[in-house]
């Protein structure tokens, strides 16, 4: 049994508690979805309930009663974050040592875990050279290794395609039968109807429902709506499309010919020919570690390529001649983060305006994606989908004609991912340019102008209603 009984706790920088008075009971063999909004305190709460606060991550915090279990195992949103070893098959085997298997069983075990969430790699496989999704799937894998009592699943399919997240959450759910399951998730259609408990959470860390799922959805859909949880019908408060008018001379675009993109010497993707004009929203869909990440390095020039890129009829060969015209928004926000603090992270971006205006604009963007409360905070105190955002605000940001966006919306909740599908158009309406690698079918159905998907080492233009 979880337990936790008056909780306070806040982050050392941060205007107010996450929790104050948090009253939390979780029975053995219970399978709970924790919903509320983006930094509602959700990702924390599983980090005490783990023992990683404050054992592993200081924060002051104090309880009238904690009780936990030492026995259990956490995926997290981030799977980096949960590495430890260079290689793979070190990674798993660091797992079975700490559970004290038999060398001569290593391998089969290893093998099982890997075969059982769909990850093909070679014993010689670095962890850094994985994708994403790839990345989240050895934590997964690892997870399952350890044979905990209680799993913590932290949005364990935020960077997985849709047929990687159903059969996944599959996997899991034919696996969980004897354990206590405690589900941070915003993709929850695959659970709904498999889980005990919905604990709904507000914006100041406080539970204002804790009831089964369907008795949620008819009494708080309102709530879940404001909160911006991905309840079934969530895609009824989106944005409606804009009609795009066709640009038949743009004032800038950006070419490909004959260009082969690699990693590691390997080729990931080969293109005759593609052209990106201005005012377009360009949607890239594949498979897990298909090349898609490595394609937008490749436009920045920050990974080798074959081939010719051309801005305005200009050959592109150094990071210098791309940086003024394309902004690159990682799948990993911390990777770009260089400030102290959000605000900063912001500020920096308006360093040709004067302190006034500069001032003014951060405060304006700040706000636009709900990160004043946080705004004196460093960039790695912040919840994954508050560092998403803050990723994405740089990128707004800047005056960057084309803006590279690798999975901007996973760990957002519905209210700030419709928030930004807002700023998009706005952006695409002044005549900027969105690229984006994105596994949400409703964005490409909804919002794109061209859906390219790679498969077989191509770029597929594919076919269908737009909106145009």
């Amino acid at each position: 049994m979880l337990v936790a009984k008056n909780l306070r706790l806040k982050y050392p920088n941060a205007n107010k508690k996450i929790f104050d008075g948090l009253d939390i009971t979780i029975k053995e063999q219970e399978k709970v979805l924790l919903l509320g909004p983006s930094g509602s305190g959700k990702s924390t709460l599983l980090n005490v309930l783990s023992g990683i606060v404050p054992e592993l991550i200081e924060l002051p915090l104090k309880y009238d009663q904690l009780d936990r279990d030492v026995n259990s195992g956490v995926i997290f949103q981030d799977p980096d974050t949960q590495f430890c070893m260079p290689k793979v098959y070190e990674e798993l085997a660091f797992i079975l040592e700490n559970r004290q298997v038999p060398r001569e069983q290593m391998d089969e075990e290893i093998s099982k875990a890997l075969q059982s969430v769909g990850l093909s790699v070679n014993k010689d496989q670095y962890v850094n050279q994985l994708s994403g999704g790839m990345k989240q799937k050895l934590a997964i894998a690892e997870t399952l290794l350890q044979n905990a009592n209680t799993l913590f699943l932290d949005e364990p399919t935020a960077m997985l395609d849709v047929e990687a997240t159903e059969a996944l959450w599959s996997k899991i759910k034919s696996l969980w039968t004897n354990q206590t399951v405690l589900i941070v998730e915003h993709k929850v259609a695959h659970i709904w109807e498999h889980i005990d408990r919905v604990i709904l959470f507000d914006y100041d860390g406080n539970i204002i429902a804790d009831e089964q799922p369907q008795s949620i959805l008819t009494n708080y859909e309102h709530l879940l709506t404001e909160y911006g949880v991905w309840h079934p019908k969530a895609w009824d408060y989106a944005p409606q499309p804009i009609k795009q008018h066709t640009v038949e001379k743009t004032d800038y675009q950006l070419r490909l010919e004959q260009c082969t993109i690699k990693r590691d010497k390997r080729a990931l993707i080969k293109i005759n020919e593609l052209t990106i004009n201005q005012g377009e929203w360009i949607t890239i869909t594949g498979a897990n570690g298909s090349g898609k990440t490595s394609l937008l390095e490749s436009l920045m020039q920050l990974i080798q390529y074959e081939g010719t890129m051309y801005f305005n009829n200009k050959i592109i060969r150094k990071i210098k001649d791309i940086a003024h015209h394309a902004f690159l928004v990682y799948q990993n926000p911390e990777l770009q983060f260089i400030t102290n603090s959000v605000y900063d992270e912001i500020y920096v971006q308006y360093s040709n305006y004067s302190d006034t205006e500069a001032q003014q604009k951060t405060e304006a963007m700040l706000h636009e994606l709900n990160l004043t409360e946080v705004k004196h905070q460093h960039p790695f105190e912040l919840s994954v989908g508050q560092k998403r955002r803050l990723s994405v605000a740089t990128a707004l940001s800047s005056e960057a004609e084309i803006i590279l966006l690798d999975e901007p919306t996973f760990g957002l909740d519905s209210h700030n991912t419709f928030n930004l599908i807002k700023l998009f158009q706005e952006r695409i309406n002044k005549g900027q340019t969105i690229v984006m690698v994105t596994h949400d079918s409703e964005i490409i159905k909804r919002y794109s102008t061209r859906r390219i998907h790679v498969e077989n080492k191509q770029l597929v233009e594919m076919l269908g209603e737009a909106h145009v």
